[in-house]
């Protein structure tokens, strides 16, 4: 047993103090590379703010570049698809103004709306609505068509004020042009520049920074930690040895299957410390090129941001210019939009009263329906009550002439009532047409239609 634990313990400090050396090895990489961190922590601020300036100019020159040439695309896009959406737009227009056109009014609609006196009408107002929404005089004679109830003077009044703004948005397409080839020119020169600059700095320095300490640190960890286990492995075994030799009567009862399993791992855990030495040294070495890239870098930055600080002013020119030309653009397509819109709106309007139209035809009957379902149920409710009032009626001329006689007048006089009788009287009456059943079955097809186009 003693052997055995004598050359545990010399195997457990060998590798313990070979650890002790490449954990010292890695504490001077990390000493000596606080020295570069320092550097790039200094210089960076300095070139990264001559830097970005710089890229600042750049990319704001190729974003007007960009709005300039979508401006520009947009405009020569614009008017063609204004075009082809007017034309599609009039196309609707004419076609539902001519179905208003060959839509004729029922000749019994047009004789009521006639013969219909104001004080007649529940609602008035609503009666004297066009289908404009304004009020309307009732020339029933000059009526023969749904277009009879329409105004189409503001109609043709819209869409000339829509191709009006439509052709004002074209004279932009020639400022934007003109922009794009003065930005263009300028960012030739820029990229001439940049060319002859080896500046990088895309990736933050703070973030190499941390992500490269965050390295070490961990590395760090680990080694502290596998030394740690080293020591407390080496310490394990030494007291094992020291009990085995101060006892050996114990030490036959020792078991040191776990303290040799420890020490078969020795090996991996000195080429993890080697490993994460060459790690913490690779990283060193990042650092250490960096910095001096950075500080060669600076120099070359500062004689390029000089010479770029004059397109400042040329640059406010150039923006101010776009975005007038995008207010105008703007201003000119919002109002050509809401054109189109009312236009569209002004169709499905249209639209809407020739169906409505039929509609109007199923409603008329209905209610006429419904009024010969009322005028039935009268005169069945009437003949029930003229037969109970005949009844009733008979009932007390025979109780008279049993009894009258007998009973004094002034014992109970309401005896002498006659019998209730009733009436059916109607609050109102209807002017409304009878359909003739072509014209009804017309407008019952039309919106089955309707009703079956929107399922």
């Amino acid at each position: 047993m003693e052997p055995k634990l004598i050359e545990l313990t010399s195997l457990s400090k060998k590798a313990l103090s070979f650890s002790e050396t490449l954990c010292s090895k890695a504490e001077a990489l990390i000493k000596d590379c606080k020295t570069d961190i320092d550097s790039v922590e200094i210089i960076y601020p300095k070139l990264r703010f001559l830097w970005y300036e710089l890229q600042v100019q750049a990319k704001s020159l190729d974003r007007l570049k960009e709005i300039a040439i979508n401006q520009t695309n947009s405009l020569k896009l614009y008017n063609s698809n204004k075009e082809k959406q007017l034309a599609a737009i009039y196309e609707e227009l004419d076609k539902v103004l001519d179905s208003l056109r060959n839509k004729i009014v029922n000749p019994a609609i047009r004789k009521s709306a006639l013969t219909l006196d104001d004080e007649s009408v529940d609602n008035p107002e609503a009666m004297t609505k066009g289908i404009e929404g304004e009020r309307t005089e009732r020339e029933g004679n000059d009526k023969v068509s749904l277009y009879d109830y329409i105004d189409e003077i503001s109609v043709q009044d819209l869409k000339r004020k829509t191709q009006e703004e439509v052709t004002n948005i074209q004279q932009f397409q020639s400022v934007s042009s003109n922009i794009v080839t003065q930005i263009s020119a300028h960012i030739s020169h820029f990229r001439t520049l940049f060319n002859n600059c080896p500046i990088d700095l895309e990736e933050s320095s703070v973030a190499f920074l941390q992500e490269k300490s965050s390295i070490h640190e961990q590395e760090t960890k680990v080694m502290a930690e596998s030394l740690l286990s080293l020591a407390r492995h080496d310490e394990q075994v030494s007291a094992a040895l020291k009990s085995c030799q101060s006892n050996a009567e114990m030490s036959l009862q020792l078991d040191i299957s776990v303290l040799e399993k420890d020490t078969r791992e020795l090996p991996t855990v000195i080429e993890e410390l080697k490993e994460s030495l060459q790690i913490i040294k690779s990283t060193s070495e990042e650092i250490s090129v960096r910095s001096q890239v950075y500080n060669a870098s600076y120099n070359e930055a500062v004689k390029v941001f000089d010479e770029l600080d004059a397109f400042g002013s040329k640059m406010e020119e150039i923006v101010a210019a776009i975005k007038a030309n995008e207010a105008d653009f703007e201003k000119g397509r919002i109002i050509v939009d809401r054109f189109i819109e009312e236009l569209w709106n002004l169709i499905g309007w249209y639209e809407e009263f020739l169906k409505s139209y039929d509609y109007l035809i199923i409603e008329i009957d209905r209610r006429q329906c419904v009024g010969e379902q009322h005028i039935k149920l009268a005169d069945e409710f009437y003949a029930k009550l003229e037969s109970l009032y005949l009844e009733e009626t008979q009932q007390r001329n025979l109780f008279f002439q049993m009894h009258g006689q007998y009973i004094p007048m002034d014992l109970c006089p309401p005896i002498q009532e006659q019998p209730i009788r009733y009436e059916i009287i109607p609050q109102t009456s209807t002017k409304l047409p009878t359909i003739p059943p072509k014209a009804l079955a017309e407008a019952q097809a039309n919106v089955d239609k309707y009703r079956s186009s929107a399922q």
